[in-house]
């Protein structure tokens, strides 16, 4: 009898673990940590530091949190760095280093669709955004940044319970466009060698009429656990500007991860 009074007991114990583990795992995650690598291939043209075409290619890495609020509000922080390298068909000779870094710090809001499968979003950023290339280390150098306020909307659609599409869109609208005014020596580039970052801020508060800027993203999402998600996706970025001279820089990325909900 105490033999079956200990099994039984034994049972309801297993049992009430596994549904606390169960409730645990349904319940909603409201973090995230994402972690995705990849490779970047785009064009460059900046008649600042010369007049030939060029084609890049290098890694990519994406870093990221968000976290859900009330309402399905989100907010979220995320860090795109890219390390590539420059080469013109014009000669083997012009081979440059190219890095690119994006810094977004944004808040979306959720709108009331009257859908279970669609929902959209919509909200702004404060993104940060260089594009710097060096020849010979410092022998010639030009960057363009672009330090703005961002529109920004994303849709998604839930294929499964499992599986998610999701695209985003974001337009500049207002910011800092800070580009050198020679390549190679630079007086206030060389007086800042040893702290770069004014470097980067020196220029003029300016808006849609001085450059052209988008990012574009569609990502696949797969849930393979309750906590864990793995990610595919592709990123088209755009920047253009006249100033000091002509800068045309598309870029294209492709990144797959993972996403760790918490």
């Amino acid at each position: 009898m105490k033999q079956i009074t200990l099994i039984a007991l034994l049972c309801a114990w297993v049992c009430i673990a596994v549904a606390q583990e169960e409730n645990k795992q349904q319940a909603t995650k409201k973090n995230a940590l994402r972690v995705q690598v990849g490779l970047q291939q785009g064009y460059f043209k900046d008649l600042n530091f010369s007049p030939l075409n060029y084609s890049s290619i290098g890694l990519a890495v994406k870093l990221g949190y968000e976290r859900e609020l009330k309402n399905n509000d989100r907010l979220f922080f995320t860090i795109n760095p890219q390390l590539g390298r420059l080469r013109s068909e014009a000669s083997k000779y012009t081979t440059s280093d190219h890095y690119t870094i994006n810094l977004e710090l944004g808040y979306l809001a959720d709108l009331p669709i009257k859908s279970s499968k669609i929902e959209a979003m919509v909200g702004g950023q404060l993104h940060s955004y260089l594009d710097l290339t060096f020849y010979g280390g410092t022998n010639a150098v030009s960057f363009f940044g672009l330090h703005s306020v961002d529109l920004l909307g994303q849709i998604s659609w839930n294929i499964s319970e499992k599986q998610i599409l999701e695209s985003n869109f974001s337009l500049p609208v207002f910011g800092l466009l800070s580009r050198p005014p020679y390549t190679g020596w630079d007086k206030y580039i060389v007086e800042h060698a040893n702290n770069p970052v004014p470097v980067f801020f020196r220029g003029d508060w300016t808006s849609l009429n001085d450059y052209l800027a988008f990012a574009w993203n569609v990502q696949y999402q797969y849930e393979l656990a309750p906590t864990v998600d793995l990610i595919a996706e592709y990123q088209f970025s755009y920047h253009r500007t006249k100033q000091i001279k002509t800068a045309i820089l598309p870029s294209n990325q492709i990144t797959f991860g993972t996403r760790l909900k918490f």
